[in-house]
């Protein structure tokens, strides 16, 4: 499903570039992997002293910090003149980071195709790239902070710490956080004061009679009531939508001082093996396709898909069970409770084994994607799927499944309990549509999108809640009750139409919870300016 058409609006309107891109010279692999984060400026042979970018060298494209703006926020003194809305976080500079990511030359990032239209924010990228450990992206922190400061686009557009930051105020009397300003902009704390959402000691009322309209200091509009119709399915992805992510694609020609082939590890005379049962066999993809198959479709969303990441798809498969695959082989031997599996190109499924239940139930080798058989991009010959866990449990290319004993497999509520080595989003859904999207008072607005759960990790989905109030109140719908099949290893499509009454800036935010009472750990929020 694609945004719906809307008139964009852009997050400054006073924006600067340097007319070109840099070239540079050969730089670390891991350096690379950030290369485009930072803005790419052409330098100069001359290095005289007072060699600076002139306003005739500036486009339009990147803003200045110099050059208040509101970007998405009202434009109102405190967001304009005080808190420079318009100019800070990535997006302000990079409206897409998918774009900004693949700049460089040489490996291509892990991830190659996203969809919806969706442009890729930092909480995309974060989860990843917090992790630093063998299976994950280089921390950042280091990397981003050298190429922005080191770069002639960000100084001459005087960038900052506060390009990038902001201090949240929202806790304890001096208990204040320095963080990204992407992972605060959307909260009711934003110009200072503390506990908005809650309303603790009247803070709202309180700002309310100092001018702040809605009690909030950035002036947000609120539609405590209102008029809006929902509906849910469980519609399977456009193909053109789904994401794809190759640890080593055809760009690697060789890996860790060994051939690679991305022909051979994708090829149809690729073999399936499964040990650790009482009798161990080999299936090629043509034996595999005369067995039952089944059809059913499943969400698959990546393991570090950020919160309202776009990194999530609901495909149909065509596949064997595995069940019927270990009966085959005359059952798991006694005692084994363990399993990891490993594909054609040396990934495997985890850095230690997991429960033997990953891949005993409800789990497949699907051979077809929508009824045709698998790209390479989509892991070929064959894929492994576990039903209800994340993406990293679906192996591409799968050529051994290995059932084991351990002592301490690593089990689902151990992944649910922890955000280590990266943050896990076991409730989690998206908006299609981008943010800063303009309508017009009293006619429909169409918003749309997604919500899904790791049943597996946790529980089933049960409530999606949406609020046009900054979280004050929410309209709550029920997943069972709406759809009468519900299936809980999909996700849920949602589609809403709301007639505003007034004009303003929204953020209008989406929660969920589970049948076990878990929420979704924030809610993922969608700004719309209506106008008159």
């Amino acid at each position: 499903m694609k945004a719906n058409a809307a008139k964009p609006v852009g997050r400054s309107r006073t924006k600067r570039i340097v007319a070109a891109l840099a070239t540079t010279a050969s730089i670390a692999l891991v350096a690379a992997a950030c290369w485009g984060c930072a803005p790419q400026v052409t330098s100069s042979t001359d290095t005289s002293s007072d060699q600076s970018v002139g306003d005739e060298e500036i486009l339009e494209g990147y803003p200045n910090f110099l050059n208040n703006d509101s970007g998405m926020f009202p434009d109102t003194y405190t967001n304009t003149d005080l808190l420079n809305t318009g100019n800070r976080g990535c997006n302000s500079c990079h409206p897409n980071l998918f774009d900004t990511m693949n700049l460089k030359e040489g490996y291509k990032h892990i991830l190659t195709h996203t969809g919806y239209d969706k442009n890729l924010t930092y909480k995309d990228c974060e989860p990843c790239h917090r992790g630093h450990t063998q299976l994950t992206g280089p921390y950042l922190g280091d990397l981003i902070h050298a190429s922005h400061y080191s770069n002639e686009t960000f100084v001459a557009s005087n960038g900052n710490c506060w390009s990038c930051h902001a201090v949240n105020s929202d806790g304890s009397q001096g208990d204040y956080q320095f963080m990204l300003w992407d992972d605060f902009f959307d909260q009711a704390a934003v110009g200072g004061y503390v506990w908005a959402e809650q309303n603790t000691s009247n803070v709202r009322e309180w700002a309310e009679s100092r001018g702040f309209s809605g009690g909030y200091m950035t002036e947000v509009t609120l539609d405590a009531e209102p008029q809006v119709e929902a509906t849910f399915d469980q519609e399977v992805t456009d193909h053109e939508d789904v994401f794809i992510v190759n640890n080593w694609g055809p760009e690697v020609t060789e890996k860790n001082g060994e051939p690679f082939d991305w022909d051979a590890v994708c090829s149809d005379e690729n073999t399936l093996s499964i040990t650790g049962v009482n009798d161990p066999k080999t299936f090629t993809k043509e034996e595999l396709e005369t067995m039952p198959q089944t059809e059913f479709t499943m969400q698959l969303s990546c393991a570090t898909n950020g919160s309202g990441g776009s990194l999530v798809s609901n495909i149909p498969m065509t596949g064997v069970s595995m069940e019927y695959l270990i009966e085959q082989c005359g059952g798991l031997v006694d005692g084994n409770n363990a399993v990891n599996a490993t594909a054609a190109d040396g990934w495997t499924a985890f850095v230690m084994p997991l429960e033997a239940s990953t891949y005993s139930k409800d789990a497949y080798i699907v051979t077809k994607f929508y009824g045709e058989d698998l790209t390479p991009d989509d892991g070929a010959p064959m894929v492994l799927v576990s039903k209800g866990n994340p993406g990293a449990r679906q192996v591409k290319h799968v050529t051994s499944v290995d059932f084991t004993y351990a002592e301490a497999p690593f089990t689902a509520p151990t992944m649910a309990m922890s955000d280590e080595p990266s943050p896990s989003y076991a409730i989690n859904g998206m908006w299609f549509q981008n943010d800063g999207n303009t309508y017009k008072v009293g006619e429909p607005v169409d918003l749309s999108g997604a919500v899904y759960t790791w049943n597996r990790v946790q529980g089933n989905l049960e409530t999606i809640s949406f609020s046009f109030d900054m979280g004050q109140s929410w309209v709550d719908y029920d997943v069972n009750s709406e759809i009468s099949d519900f299936d809980p290893y999909q996700w849920v499509r949602y589609s809403l139409s709301w007639t505003p009454t007034k004009a303003g800036v929204y953020q209008i935010k989406m929660s969920a919870t589970d049948d076990q009472g878990n929420q979704m750990k924030q809610p993922v929020t969608l700004f719309v300016t209506v106008e008159e």
